[in-house]
């Protein structure tokens, strides 16, 4: 199943890596940002599915309310429907902290990993 938000936004089942998988490619509004976390998280909830890989490496920047929502309401939520959570990082510099910051936020409360490949993400899902 992939589903795509806008040219910016796709959501996907991974099934080989039971995961929920986003996509991000520049700029997002705070709404398709959100409407595609919260789409992602949905998808979380099935009983298959028991990773989050989000692809952030073409993401723009993200706002510092997205991060804080993401922070102290997404994450929560979707730690509780997920073993592990994979982010690959963005290239863009801005985009690499803000992802950095919200889950340092979230240490010993979840298991997740950084990567800078969409490859290394996958085979730390597979194991």
């Amino acid at each position: 199943m992939t589903t795509t938000i806008s040219e910016n936004i796709k959501i996907e089942e991974v099934q080989e890596l039971s995961a929920a998988m986003i996509t991000f490619k520049g700029a997002v509004s705070t709404d398709d940002y959100r409407q595609v976390m919260e789409a992602n998280y949905e998808l979380s909830k099935k009983p298959e599915i028991n990773n989050w890989l989000q692809n952030n490496t073409d993401a723009g920047v993200l706002s510092l309310q997205d991060q804080q929502w993401v922070s102290n309401d997404l994450i929560p939520r979707a730690a509780q429907e997920v073993d592990k959570i994979a982010v690959v990082v963005s290239k863009d510099v801005f985009r690499k902290f803000a992802a950095k910051n919200i889950l340092d936020k979230q240490k010993g409360k979840l298991n997740f990993q950084y990567f800078n490949s969409l490859e290394e993400a996958r085979t730390w899902l597979k194991s």
